[in-house]
């Protein structure tokens, strides 16, 4: 399982191994786009061309020296404003929990790498030095490349306060001696101004879940507030061991439509929707259901960031012509007081919500729920 020198060594290698002698082939001096000038660090390469320009951002040879380590490590953009339109990540499940992409005014550190156990805080064990975090991009169980469709891009520096990416890559296993990791991302970046912006709306849960339950459901709803209207353009869930199926909803007028209905035990990637063109609006309501199965549990489990936590997910990938700069919005419930049922006539809900049927996968989640030693194995 353990490569002896490294635990990502994947044919995108080469441009990180390129880039250990050349950190950035922007220009014939290798380091210059117009005034501003890249930082000279070996796990960061930068392609530019008139349109734009690709970012790699890998981790340093980071090493994981306990279970759930989060290390961080980041860039400071161009400032002038751009659009990022496509990531190719480049990591393993074996290696990496998950990753997440964020966009900062300020990192937690001006280190090279960092521990950011702390990523709401305002400290050097921080994502983010401000604690002011925007999701650009989450990664988990060998999703593949993420492209945004024709004239959608996130808005990052300019005036929109991003002036930093970070990405912070958490390790469900301590690293045997000897062992670092590189894992990382590339980011496609244009200066062309797209038609609209692409942004984030979470649903989730905190709360917790009862041992031995084949089909324990957490629930989330609220009303979309915001007086513009947006298009769900993907959807992704995430859980860590006992997600069994997770489904989100637009609900209108008392119809249900169906965003998306994945299981997070697939590769944690961004979806299609179900409805594409669909559009949620002011007064819309927007919901959530995770079902997780916990029989192989004695004790309860909490909602938690470590790998034998849970959590209950589920992103919206939008597009939206209001260019207004926006933050992440979210809608978490505490699924130990709150249910549909106490908010929605339960012969409305959906009868599929948690089933697995129609999802590409389905025999392989299920195989993998009937394996009494599944807890046992890294989950990504």
């Amino acid at each position: 399982m353990w490569d002896r020198r490294r635990t990502d060594v994947s044919g995108t290698m080469l441009l990180v191994l390129l880039g250990f002698m050349v950190c950035c082939d922007v220009t014939a001096g290798g380091a210059d786009t117009g005034d501003f000038v890249w930082e000279e660090r070996s796990n960061i390469v930068v392609n530019q061309t008139q349109e734009g320009y690709a970012l790699t951002i890998r981790m340093p040879n980071a090493v994981s020296d306990r279970p759930d380590a989060l290390i961080c490590a980041g860039v400071k953009l161009n400032p002038k404003e751009s659009y990022l339109i496509r990531f190719h990540p480049h990591a393993r499940k074996e290696t990496a929990h998950h990753m997440m992409v964020y966009g900062c005014h300020v990192p937690g550190s001006t280190a090279s790498s960092w521990s950011c156990f702390n990523s709401d805080g305002v400290d050097d064990n921080s994502v983010c030095g401000d604690s002011d975090r925007q999701i650009l991009f989450a990664w988990a169980l060998d999703a593949p490349d993420k492209a945004l469709p024709e004239g959608v891009g996130f808005r990052i520096a300019g005036s929109t306060g991003i002036d930093y990416l970070v990405i912070q890559l958490h390790y469900a296993m301590e690293f045997p001696p000897g062992v670092t990791d590189n894992s990382g991302v590339t980011l496609d970046i244009t200066y062309t101004r797209p038609s609209q912006l692409a942004n984030y709306y979470v649903l989730g849960d905190w709360g917790s879940i009862p041992p031995k339950s084949k089909a324990y459901t957490m629930d989330s709803a609220c009303v979309y507030s915001n007086n513009f209207t947006i298009y769900p353009i993907g959807y992704r869930t995430h859980s860590h061991n006992l997600g069994m199926v997770t489904a989100g909803y637009r609900i209108r007028d008392g119809k249900w439509t169906e965003i998306g209905r994945m299981s997070p035990q697939l590769p944690q990637t961004f979806y299609p929707v179900s409805h594409p063109g669909m559009d949620i609006r002011e007064g819309d309501i927007l919901a959530s259901r995770c079902t997780m199965n916990s029989m192989s549990r004695d004790d309860v489990t909490k909602i938690g960031s470590t790998n034998h936590d849970e959590m209950c997910n589920f992103y919206i990938m939008y597009s939206t012509y209001n260019y207004e700069q926006r933050q992440t919005e979210y809608c978490f419930k505490d699924a130990d007081a709150y249910t549909w049922s106490s908010q929605f006539d339960p012969s409305v809900i959906p009868a599929d919500v948690s089933s697995l049927d129609g999802i590409p996968g389905a025999e392989e989640v299920i195989q993998k729920f009937n394996d009494p030693d599944r807890e046992h194995s890294t989950h990504g």
